[in-house]
């Protein structure tokens, strides 16, 4: 039962009277403020709000200081800049958000004047290299869906440069699931620099005063006897090629399960391979060459040599395995429209002599199925999960009264056969719609930022009943609480269960539905999830088998010193001065990075075993001209490469986005000009950047103004 809030949380910098007292909450910030934490909550638990809370407590440390907050799409940037907007007491002009699509001059201008700043991080980032601003003066950086903290990802670079810089830096990372296992969650506390590790469960004493309970239901479906049959038909011809494998020491030949990831992993280790040899692209030691194959022992490029296999066939047997593989789970787990869809794009590919394709549709196999297809009954062949939903979503409304369900669906094109297949069933009773992400593909233009919020508002003002998604409604976006969730499929991922699940039971108890069909993909996907999913509370609950950051100095920020790092609004004044200070400041960082790791490895054991092995070659790095050094890379930085004379036209992603506005938006082709420039704006496309776009898209013949309106004349390839 969910605790009665009477109760409000007011202080410095906040609004009175709009965030509701939350004991975990409180606890959790008091346990923040002093240490860089890594907090872990259920979706649904307020992460944003503990944010906010933070916020206000370091501005009443330092009044004058800067507060970043990092989220990794432009929706989330504008739903963390909405709710800054609607909780703290800062005037509106000192929250500004950032994106790629604004100038880098409004930027430095803009992080000079306000207190609070959110971004994509990738923008941070490239504002940092360029010495267009510093880190210095800011009190608090938060890491929204602080799992990404991996790889290159942006977040990385930023932490670093952020404890570097700042002599009292705060950092918060915030998400529902770190990671499946001890390796990943370390990786994230490393790269965050993380000191403190809070982790709530639903469980908690302070938190289950405030949640409902979400009841998960396990509906197992059995597939129809004739979808079996051509399954077994669509297996043996991916047994057939799987002899290639197994005959030339590929693959084992007694594994009990074969996947897309074997296929994936013996492309990808043969190109990585075929890379490192030639000393391309790569810099990495040969430990880390290792590590990064999936096949380790032995080699798959050790295999092609030695059995001088011909490496095109290789790839190509690898990709007629890997289509086979996933019709079949295509197949198993949607519906047959899905399957035959596909196997439409093995026929067009064999059309344009593609070898991994011709090799599957001439097969018999191929034939037989196609013949079956195309002489049974749809019905027979229709998946059971279809029927399940339908009456899932009956039960809903008979026992519950509910009419606000999300249907979650790994596929777009499935999104879009339910959504008509329920309006089909549901005729004039229940509003369908789906809910789709931004795409440039040319045979679908997905849903631009607008179409997703006003979708989300109608749903949750109940103008929309059931809404049929993808991965995009999982992660981070203000998703309205939903009773019932239904999962159409399972998903190997513990991040992503832990996302769609928090969907539901935040003001009322909530039920999960996942279908899962017998004897296929989806039973090991259920079952790796959930064990992800315990592997990763185990490793949570008892955080000390992980190594935190100990130790770390800190000292009172000083805001009587400029920000050193700051151009400031003299630099611009002149576009070239600032792009020609950037260049030096780029071939100075590239400096400071080779100087470092020549440090690094004067003072390391490598070294010494070199020298005392009589190799004189590295006593020269130490006497190193540092002055010649940079006289060198900064005349390297500075040098234009001509682009080649060939001509070609450059279609800008804003040029298919307004192209995109009016296909979507336009009846009939026809959209009035005023609105069109209301949707441009939305998409951040304004002024003179928004004249130049529409101008390029009438002249290269993909718009057309005529009278107070615009025409969609073609799309664009």
């Amino acid at each position: 039962m969910q605790k009665e809030l009477n109760q409000y949380l007011n202080g410095p910098f906040l609004k009175k009277n709009q965030i509701f007292w939350r004991d975990y909450q409180k606890n959790v910030v008091n346990s923040c403020k002093n240490k860089n934490s890594l907090v872990v909550l259920p979706t649904g638990l307020g992460k944003t709000i503990i944010g906010i809370l933070l916020v206000s407590t370091c501005l009443k440390k330092y009044p004058k200081a800067k507060i970043i907050i990092l989220a990794p799409t432009r929706p989330l940037v504008s739903q963390h800049k909405a709710s800054c907007e609607q909780f703290l007491d800062i005037k509106l002009e000192e929250i500004t958000s950032f994106t790629g699509r604004i100038s880098p001059e409004k930027r430095m201008l803009s992080f000079e004047s306000s207190r609070i700043i959110i971004s994509t991080p990738q923008v941070i980032k490239n504002d940092l290299l360029r010495g267009r601003y510093g880190l210095s003066q800011v009190a608090l950086i938060i890491f929204d869906e602080a799992h990404k903290t991996k790889g290159n990802y942006a977040y990385n670079f930023i932490s670093e440069e952020y404890i570097n810089t700042c002599k009292d830096p705060l950092i918060l990372g915030l998400t529902a699931s770190p990671g499946k296992d001890y390796e990943r969650i370390q990786q994230i506390c490393d790269n965050l620099y993380i000191e403190n590790i809070i982790f709530k469960t639903y469980q908690d004493k302070d938190v289950k005063d405030y949640i409902h309970d979400i009841d998960v239901f396990i509906n197992l479906i059995d597939l129809p006897i004739k979808v079996r049959e051509l399954s077994a038909v669509w297996y043996n011809l991916f047994e057939k090629f799987l002899r290639f494998f197994i005959k030339n020491n590929l693959i084992p030949p007694n594994k009990a399960f074969y996947s897309k990831l074997d296929f994936l992993g013996i492309s990808r280790d043969l190109t990585f391979s075929l890379h490192y040899e030639k000393g391309n692209e790569f810099d990495l030691s040969e430990d880390e060459y290792l590590e990064s194959l999936y096949y380790k022992s032995p080699k798959i490029i050790d295999i092609v040599k030695e059995n001088q296999l011909d490496i095109p066939s290789v790839y190509s047997y690898c990709s007629s395995c890997i289509s086979i593989l996933h019709a079949k789970d295509l197949l198993e787990t949607q519906d047959i429209s899905l399957f035959k869809s596909f196997l439409d794009k093995i026929k067009y590919k064999a059309s344009r002599d593609i070898l991994s394709a011709k090799r599957i549709i001439n097969s018999e196999h191929f034939d037989h199925i196609n013949s079956v297809i195309e002489n049974e009954e749809q019905s027979n062949l229709s998946h059971p999960k279809l029927r399940k939903v339908t009456s899932i979503i009956k039960e809903e409304i008979k026992e519950f009264s509910n009419k606000k369900i999300l249907i979650f669906t790994q596929y777009r094109e499935m999104a879009e056969f339910l959504k008509n297949k329920l309006q089909k069933e549901f005729n004039e009773q229940l509003n369908i719609e789906k809910f789709i992400g931004q795409t440039t593909k040319k045979d679908d233009c997905g849903f631009p930022q607008r179409l997703q919020i006003e979708i989300l508002h109608k749903f949750r003002e109940g103008g929309i009943h059931i809404l049929i998604a993808t991965s995009v409604a999982e992660e981070g976006l203000d998703i309205p609480n939903v009773d019932a969730i239904i999962f159409f499929e399972p998903i190997p991922s513990e991040i992503r269960l832990i996302q769609r699940r928090g969907r539901t039971g935040r003001y009322a108890p909530g039920r999960c539905y996942i279908l899962v069909t017998e004897e296929s993909v989806d039973i090991p996907f259920h079952i790796v999830a959930r064990r992800k999913e315990h592997s990763m509370n185990s490793v949570l609950s008892n955080p000390q088998q992980l190594t935190l950051v100990s130790g770390l100095e800190r000292e009172k920020i000083d805001f009587s010193v400029k920000n050193d790092k700051s151009t400031g609004s003299q630099v611009v004044k002149n576009f070239r001065e600032r792009r020609d200070l950037e260049q030096i400041y780029l071939a100075n960082r590239a400096i400071e990075e080779i100087i470092t790791q020549i440090d690094k490895f004067c003072n390391s054991e490598e070294y010494k075993n070199l020298k005392d092995s009589g190799i004189i070659f590295f006593s020269d790095i130490i006497n190193i001209d540092e002055q010649h050094l940079r006289q060198k890379i900064t005349k390297l930085k500075k040098r234009r490469i001509k682009p080649p004379t060939k001509q070609k036209v450059y279609l800008n992603k804003h040029v298919k986005s307004l192209i995109n506005l009016v296909k979507i938006y336009g009846v009939n082709g026809r959209l009035d000009y005023t609105e069109f420039q209301k949707l441009a704006r939305d998409e951040e496309i304004v002024d003179q950047k928004f004249t130049i776009h529409f101008n390029q898209a009438c002249f290269l013949g993909y718009l057309e103004k005529l009278d107070d309106c615009v025409h969609f004349v073609m799309d664009y390839d």
